[in-house]
């Protein structure tokens, strides 16, 4: 019997050559051992695979054909065919083939997760749900199907019931680097709804016998792992939650006060703590409350050298007002159940004031609405964020701009081979950090006006161990002074804030380096006619910018059935102090149209490449069909005009420099 296949070692010596990326060396080998092995299965196969990565499509289609011919149950043969129809874009080939898969293997969790990407590309969200829920319901430890079912999560909502999604909700808000917690908040309330008792809780809340309910009310919400994990990494963006939280600490206040120190409490004030912290204690508070906390505060100033100090009555003040605001807070020793809240709302702020005299400035800042600006940011540095969506790993920059689709010849480009990226205004690091961790071999420059944001920017970037970005303090004005160039400038929700949005804009594309790219985010006319609105009230009633005015504020919206302001309520930036001021009581406010952008883009000499927000680029491509209309700045308009709310966000866009 003739032997088909070679023996272990050589296969072995193929694999080890693939691994190190020694393409041309594992093909010569495997050429050779295929002419005294003409039908082996897996020299066959890793040759399809050797192809596939040296991008010759079509041979490696004939390779797995054959492979599969030789055996027709041979499931990885399938499965790399279907991913080379996937490459080719015979999607529906695709399809049959990973369907091959996991008929032969129902286990074969990549085949789901492959068959969940087809649907999203072709934005059957709810059908890609399903297929990503199977994968990580096979393989729970696969990192990749959490970001894919992250991302679909972003653009599709999940208003039925699932028994399996909420554990999964819980994966993606307990790890740091996957995904923004409010980019699936929306989602997350609805599994807290449908696939929990919460809804029984809230109902014992509104009950007229709640302060008998209390403790039952507790105890439920203590098992509830989603929501006490959800209260800690974001301001949770619904007001009947926010309502409930609001009557359930004053209930706990008064306990405490009268010296109920019940231990079930614990667990639920932790995260309560952590989500008034979060949202800058946007909550509304009476003044009875207000009497209570400070006469708490007293007896803690008047037992703390006794140690008479009962935990709660710590945990309970820091829910009203963060602890490094109480002049005891320093002088105390948290016992082991306090660490994470003296972490979070004390030991953070130390750390970041030893950053602030670390950071360099690039020049005293002069432009009187940019200094109106910094005090803003230094006052409320935006947003306060725990979690951020990283790249599972950095890719070469012009893999990432390919990636982009934009209207560009990436061939004529010539990127550093260390590209210099400038972030002109960084904030409190979520863009910076980011960006960061998509480019391979890259160095991050990032610019703000504010200290307070960008010594947050610093610990949050040190947490996550991303150590290729410089801070640096500063107006982008004077960014001249670096005499610096850079490959890409990435410029979202700034210029906007500026005195004159095009002298900005001017002094960026001036950093630029010949054929550099720019991604630049620019406030909507359209979008924020509600916005707009709001904000001429606030001037009309000339409402200081002060913290009780912006809650009194809000909390009249929230009473009040505006219909013209209804959907500000939607918005994530509602639900914390530095988001309604940033939303509705910023110092400077432009906002823009497409025909505003397209002018400025000629009088700078800049060349639109195409819009960067993929829900966006989604929508569009239902309603225009041909490739060439995503860059045709007419059709655009044309498209907004239609869907006055679709850059409710911002428009965000790539250029290039002629």
């Amino acid at each position: 019997m003739i032997k088909q296949e070679p023996n272990k070692t050589i296969i072995e010596k193929i694999i080890f050559l693939f691994n190190k990326k020694k393409f041309i060396e594992a093909l010569a080998l495997s050429d050779k051992i295929i002419l005294e092995y003409p039908n082996s299965i897996l020299v066959t196969n890793i040759l399809g695979v050797i192809h596939t990565e040296l991008k010759n499509y079509t041979l490696a289609k004939k390779l797995f054909t054959k492979v599969i011919n030789l055996n027709p149950k041979y499931n990885d043969g399938f499965y790399n065919l279907a991913n080379i129809y996937n490459k080719l874009g015979e999607e529906d080939n695709a399809i049959r083939n990973y369907e091959k898969v996991i008929d032969l293997d129902k286990s074969y969790y990549k085949a789901y997760n492959n068959l969940g990407n087809i649907f999203k590309k072709r934005n059957l969200n709810k059908k890609a749900l399903e297929y990503y829920i199977l994968t990580l319901t096979i393989n729970p430890n696969y990192i990749r199907g959490f970001y894919n079912l992250a991302g679909v999560l972003q653009h599709f909502i999940l208003d039925e019931k699932n028994k399996y999604i909420n554990k999964f909700y819980l994966y993606l808000l307990e790890k740091k680097i996957i995904v923004r917690p409010n980019a699936i908040a929306i989602n997350v309330i609805n599994g807290l709804l449908l696939n929990t008792n919460l809804k029984d809780n809230f109902s014992l809340i509104e009950n007229n016998n709640f302060p008998k309910n209390l403790n039952k009310i507790i105890e439920l919400i203590n098992k509830n792992k989603l929501l006490l994990q959800f209260m800690k990494v974001c301001p949770i963006p619904n007001y009947h939650f926010e309502k409930s939280f609001i009557k359930i600490r004053c209930e706990i206040l008064n306990q405490i006060y009268n010296l109920n120190f019940k231990k079930i409490y614990f667990k639920f004030l932790i995260a309560l703590s952590a989500q008034c912290f979060l949202n800058e204690y946007i909550y509304s508070e009476t003044d009875e409350e207000i009497f209570k906390v400070n006469k708490i505060n007293e007896r803690i100033k008047n037992n703390i050298n006794n140690n008479e100090i009962n935990d709660l009555e710590i945990l309970i003040l820091s829910c009203y007002s963060p602890l490094f605001r109480y002049d005891w807070s320093g002088k105390i020793i948290p016992s082991s159940k306090l660490k994470e809240t003296f972490i979070l709302q004390y030991r953070n702020l130390i750390e970041e004031k030893k950053y602030i005299k670390k950071i360099k400035s690039i020049s005293n800042i002069k432009d009187d609405v940019s200094i109106k600006v910094k005090n803003q940011y230094e006052e409320n540095p935006y947003p306060r964020w725990t979690n951020l969506g990283l790249s599972i790993k950095p890719r070469p920059i012009k893999e990432v701009i390919e990636n982009i689709n934009l209207d560009i010849d990436l061939t004529k480009i010539k990127f550093s081979k260390k590209a210099e990226i400038l972030i002109a205004g960084c904030g409190t690091g979520q863009h910076a950090i980011t960006t960061a961790s998509k480019y391979k071999n890259a160095e991050i420059l990032a610019l703000d006006l504010s200290f307070n944001s960008l010594a947050y920017a610093k610990r949050k970037a040190d947490e996550l161990n991303c150590r290729n970005i410089n801070f640096i303090q500063g107006d982008l004005l004077d960014l001249k002074k670096m005499n610096k160039k850079f490959d890409i400038v990435e410029s979202v929700g700034v210029l906007h804030h500026m005195n004159d949005p095009l002298i900005g804009w001017k002094t960026l594309t001036s950093c630029l380096k010949k054929d550099a790219l720019m991604l630049i985010g620019l406030y909507s006319e359209k979008a924020r006619a509600n916005i707009i609105n709001i904000r001429q009230t606030i001037n009309d009633l000339k409402i200081e910018t002060t913290k009780k005015n912006i809650i009194n504020f809000r909390k009249d919206i929230l009473i009040k059935d505006n219909k013209k302001w209804h959907n500000i309520k939607d918005s994530p930036d509602f639900y914390s102090t530095s988001g309604v001021r940033d939303l509705l009581f910023h110092v400077k406010e432009h906002r823009f149209t497409i025909k505003k952008i397209r002018s400025h883009m000629n009088k700078l000499g800049l060349v639109f490449l195409g819009f960067d927000d993929s829900y966006v680029l989604e929508r569009f491509k239902k309603e225009y069909k041909q490739p060439e209309d995503l860059y045709n700045l007419n059709k655009w308009e044309d498209f907004e005009n239609a869907n006055q709310r679709i850059f409710s966000g911002m428009y965000q866009f790539w250029c290039q420099k002629k």
